[in-house]
Parts: C-alpha cells; structure tokens; sequence
C-alpha cells in the first residue's frame, strides 16, 4: 500500500467524485436511456478504480470494477436500466460513503462482499429485449473535468487567514512608519507590496467562496435515500441563484440543512402523497442571506405540539396561556420537544430541531417556522454575511472605539455647531427626516450627555437612521478577527476589528440599531 501521506490527496480527490457522481445518477435517473450519461458515469468509474488501485485499496477496486461492469452492460444495451439497477447503482453509492469513511477515519476498507455480489448477480439478468442501437444523445454535461481539485479544510484555511490578517496588521503599521519617513524609494516598495498584499487577500477569498451549487449537491440524493427508505416519492428542488457562500459558513449551514430535510421527508411528506416537494430557497439581502426551507406536507398541529410540551413539563399550562401565537411556536425548539416520539405529527419535527436552533445562533443568525395542518411548513433562516477586510467608518465613545462598515453610511454630516442629541427622536436634513438612534443607550449610559459634532446617515434594508457622533472621526480599512466569547452573546455587536495602529475596534451590528 502507498504511504499514508497520499491519502489526504486521495479522499480530497474522491470526494470531488463522489459529487460528480451523484450529480450523474440523479441525471440519468431522470434519463436513463441517454447514452452519454452512461458514458460519462463508467469514465469517473473507471478513474476512481485506478485511484483506489494506486492506493491499494483493493476491495475498493472489486468493488468499482462489479459496478464499472454494469455500467458497461447498459452502455451496450446487454441491460435496460431500470428502477431495480438505479436503486443498486444508489445503493453502491452509498456504500462508497461508508468506505470512504472509514479510508479516512482508521485507513482500513469496509467489509464489501455482498454489494460486490448484488452488482455481480445484475449481471446475470440480461434483457431478453434488448433495444435496438439509438443515435448517441447530445453531450448535456461534457467532459469530465482535466484539472486535479483538492479539497481544503476550513481549519487550514482559517490558519492561513488568520496569518494573513496578522501580515496584514503588522504592514499597516508598517504604513505609518513609512509616511513619517517621507522616503520616496521606501513608498515606492510599500506600494509595491501593497499590491501583493492585495492580491493575496483577494486570492484567498475567491479560495473561501464556494459555490452553492457545488456544495449542495448531494442533498438530492440524500432526500432521494430517505425517501426511498420509507416508501416515498419526493422531489427536492434547489433555488441557489447562483450565488456563493464562505466555506466556513457552509459547512455549518449544510449540518442544519441536512436536519431539516430529514424532518422534511420523514415527517412532513406522508406515504400518500405522490407529489411531495422540499424546496430550499436562498437569497440575498443586503449583508444578509435568507434561507427557506419548505415542504407541502402535512404540517404541524401546533395544539398537540404544546399539549407535548406540557405534559414533559417544559411549560405550565398558565404561562402557555400568555403566550403569543409567535412564541408558542417557539415551543417547537425546545429541548425536550425534540426528543419527543409519541405523536405522529410532532414526531421527528422536534428531532434535532433544538440542535439546529443552537447551531444557528452560534453562526449569530435566527429561524423561525410557520406551518398549517394539511399545507406544508416552512423554516426561515437569516444569517449575517461573514466580514473579513472591510473599509470602516471608526469612532470614539468614552473608552471605546466603534465601526461601522461604509458601505451602509449613506452620509457623514458636519454640524454647524454642536448640538446635544440626548431627547431627540428625529434629525431632518435636506428635508429629510431621519430616526435618531444613540450608541449610548447600547452601553446602558444615561446621565452622560456629550455635544455632538457630526451625524452619520445609515441607510440599511430600506431603513434610514441617524447615529450622532460627538469625537474622533476616521475612515480605514479593518480587518475583522474572530469575536471573543464574553462578547458572543452581545446582540450589538458584529465582531472586533483591528485597526492599523493596533487598537481593538467593536464592529456594530447595524440591525440592533433599528
């Protein structure tokens, strides 16, 4: 067997496979007759095999090679593929998953005889009838791609950004020194590695930024094994939009994604339905991305839901009745609730549900959920945008210094004179009017009452506010650094900054200040 230091090459490289993989059965599922689909399926087939031969891995090499030869039997017609030969070609899939896993945990294959042995016996069931030769179908996917891909870890990348952001530091002190100096060969190669900087930064983000699309994937077929599992038809529909996502943020949002399937096709589509439909839908709005997970099951009894919760003593029958229609459905999220298996359509809703809730509090977003009985239930999801390099408008309160990213500060506006903001609710300018909003009232001061210098108008999801800034005002570029814990629960606050002179800046969240 080769060297342990080429397995990371290799499952980095058969996971990109696996993908595409998938990616093809769910096409050829839809066309199983297309002829280049099938062509397409025994290449990726047949690379995977000579990889897993390089390596070694030789029941890994049985087993591609009992499915490279079905595979090889449809594209000569000696087999109609068929719901029997699809399910055995998902079946494999899944089996791959498995071994892949155990490759990467304890370097050591799964035991494989009998799918080895089910491909095998497909072999033997040639069709009596077989086609006749069909013109060859237009290529709809193309070649297999030439060039290696190599997956990287979010952990390796986050050292390297963290490395990069700490150069990034250092050579904006750096700056200063040189502008002190005023020497004109020593501008001329900060300018120079400037660009380097730059290009490094910009480099790296293009390398965090994956593609939507690309990532999720493999939901199809995880819906479609679920599905299949329990005697149900369901079809999962992806609204990406085309739009890209940092990895970081990704690998967190499919284990959440994945949850909600689940509960989706186990407990929202009924066995009855021969249409049921999960469909996930993402969008952007302004730094923010919005996420609905929907299906047209049969939805949620939110009456057994909070019967459930009071009868495992999660909530008194008294406080229930308190409760708005929104924070009942709450209750759904609770703990205890989700470990529930007694009502059918409450069961497997709750499973995990709190899981997912905590999940997406640690990434600083909120979900919520709405559901009727017989029309389906939807979750929605809000999730900032991770900042990294940003151009701030800094400035100073007390002890503190704050930002805000320019790129919603509509206006800085210099006043005439100083004016003292302390019981104002509105500020017109150019006949405008604009709501009032205080930094002071976030840090809780109330007997401090500063003159104001200057106000920054904000513009932000079609809201316009006034923040009155009464010192030290500058714009430079930040870069964003992980928020510490004791400020992880801190709604107003997006992340802390690191300026050029070394100082820790406090990121406002600009919708706490709605």
């Amino acid at each position: 067997m080769i060297s342990e230091k080429y397995k990371d090459l290799y499952l980095s490289t058969t996971k990109q496979q696996l993908k595409k993989l998938s990616d093809l059965l769910l096409y050829l599922e839809k066309k199983p007759s297309n002829q280049n689909l099938i062509e397409n399926i025994f290449r990726l087939i047949h690379s995977m095999k000579g990889a897993a031969a390089t390596m070694g891995y030789k029941k890994t090499v049985d087993l591609l090679h009992a499915m490279e030869s079905v595979v090889d039997g449809a594209y000569h017609r000696d087999l109609i593929i068929d719901s029997k030969i699809l399910n055995l070609f998902f079946d494999t899939f899944g089996v791959l998953q498995e071994n892949f896993k155990s490759i990467d945990k304890s370097s050591r294959e799964i035991v494989l005889n009998k799918p080895i042995l089910a491909l095998k016996n497909s072999l033997g069931q040639k069709q009596k009838n077989k086609k006749p030769n069909q013109p060859r179908e237009k290529h709809i996917l193309g070649s297999l791609p030439s060039v290696a891909e190599v997956t990287i870890s979010t952990e390796k990348l986050d050292a390297v950004s963290n490395s990069l952001d700490d150069l990034l530091i250092n050579f904006m002190k750096a700056k200063n020194k040189v502008k002190d100096l005023g020497d004109v060969e020593f501008l001329k190669i900060y300018a120079e590695n400037d660009q380097v900087l730059s290009s490094l930064r910009r480099q790296l983000e293009k390398i965090r930024i994956v593609s939507l699309k690309d990532v999720l994937s493999s939901l199809p077929y995880l819906a479609k094994e679920i599905a299949r599992n329990e005697g149900k038809k369901v079809e999962i529909i992806i609204r990406d939009h085309d739009l890209s996502l940092d990895k970081a943020i990704l690998d967190e949002l499919m284990e959440i994604l994945i949850q909600l399937i689940k509960n989706a096709v186990s407990h929202g589509i009924s066995k009855q339905q021969s249409n049921g439909k999960v469909v996930i839908d993402f969008s952007l709005l302004d730094d923010r991305m919005h996420i609905l997970v929907s299906d047209n099951g049969q939805g949620i009894n939110w009456t057994e839901v909070a019967d459930l919760a009071v009868k495992n003593k999660l909530i008194t029958r008294q406080k229930l009745k308190t409760m708005s229609p929104e924070e009942r459905k709450k209750v759904i999220f609770y703990v205890g609730v989700s470990k529930a298996q007694t009502l059918s359509t409450v069961s497997g809703r709750g499973v995990g549900l709190s899981l997912v809730k905590n999940k997406i509090s640690e990434l600083n977003g909120s979900i919520s959920v709405s559901s009727s009985l017989g029309k389906g239930t939807q979750f929605a999801i809000d999730l900032p945008q991770p900042l990294s390099v940003f151009r701030g408008m800094i400035f100073g309160v007390l002890n503190y210094n704050f930002a805000l990213p320019l790129d919603h500060i509509e206006k800085l506006v210099y006043l005439d004179e100083v004016k003292n903001f302390s019981k104002a609710k509105i500020f017109t300018y150019q006949k405008k009017k604009y709501e009032v909003v205080s930094v002071l009232n976030i840090l809780n001061i109330k007997k401090f009452e500063p003159l104001y210098k200057y106000v920054a108008l904000i513009h932000y999801q079609n809201k316009k506010f006034a923040l009155p800034i009464f010192r030290q005002v500058e714009e430079e570029e930040l870069v964003m650094k992980k928020i510490p814990l004791v400020l992880k629960n801190n709604k107003h606050i997006k992340g802390v900054a690191v300026s050029s002179q070394g100082q820790v800046i406090l990121v406002l969240n600009i919708s706490s200040l709605i």
